[in-house]
């Protein structure tokens, strides 16, 4: 009886989180625009939710995006829009980097036309505050800021897997990130990816740098 319940005991503080190995697996977050953007637009949609989901297959890692499952509105200039269908705009957009390879590709969807972002693989340099942690999902997570203080990060080094919402050198998984743009705060953690993942192909090859100011023109000229 004791080596049974010995044995029992080996067993279930094998499930507690304490050490992940897993090479696969999909982190499921919930994402939200960031109310305090400077974008009037982005502002606006502060309580409109969204699905983002990390896939990591040994060194590669993809980034999807999926509407939440409720219907969900927002004002901006008088009109009520539909929330979901603000997020369906983004549901082709695949974000991707191999950690071996050193290499980014992000595929974006603008008005139609498919772009690949291509760009070496970077991370911000972050400010890891070793004092400063909190649990998400039975994880200890420490916190850490990027040296420009745009973005905030809690990650667990229980998971050493360096992937979620932004790619950052800090030795853990991340399941939360504030950015300047978006808030995302990891909800489920399943050890498996339920398909396989490549690097996208199928569009205009370019930069992020470049494909930002081709953004930054048309915004522009549409406001004339």
């Amino acid at each position: 009886m004791k080596r049974l319940l010995l044995s029992l005991a080996s067993l279930l503080m094998a499930t507690m989180p304490l050490m992940v190995s897993a090479q696969k697996l999909t982190v499921e977050y919930e994402s939200k625009i960031n109310a305090n953007s400077r974008h009037a637009l982005i502002a606006a949609m502060a309580n409109v939710k969204a699905v983002y989901i990390t896939y990591v297959d040994g060194p590669q890692v993809e980034g999807r995006v999926q509407t939440a499952k409720e219907p969900q509105t927002f004002t901006f200039m008088g009109q009520t829009i539909d929330g979901n269908d603000m997020v369906k705009t983004q549901l082709q957009n695949i974000t991707y980097f191999n950690r071996d390879t050193k290499k980014s590709v992000n595929k974006v969807d603008l008005m139609g036309k498919k772009y690949l972002l291509v760009d070496p693989l970077k991370s911000d340099t972050f400010d890891v505050k070793t004092n400063e942690k909190k649990e998400i999902l039975g994880y200890e997570c420490t916190k850490a800021v990027s040296k420009d203080g745009k973005n905030t990060i809690w990650f667990t080094k229980h998971i050493p897997i360096e992937a979620g919402p932004l790619y950052a050198n800090v030795g853990g998984l991340i399941l939360e990130a504030e950015m300047p743009d978006n808030v995302f705060v990891a909800k489920k953690i399943t050890m498996d990816v339920d398909h396989a993942i490549t690097e996208p192909t199928g569009g205009e090859q370019t930069t992020e740098k470049a494909f930002k100011e081709m953004v930054k023109k048309l915004v522009d000229r549409m406001r004339r």
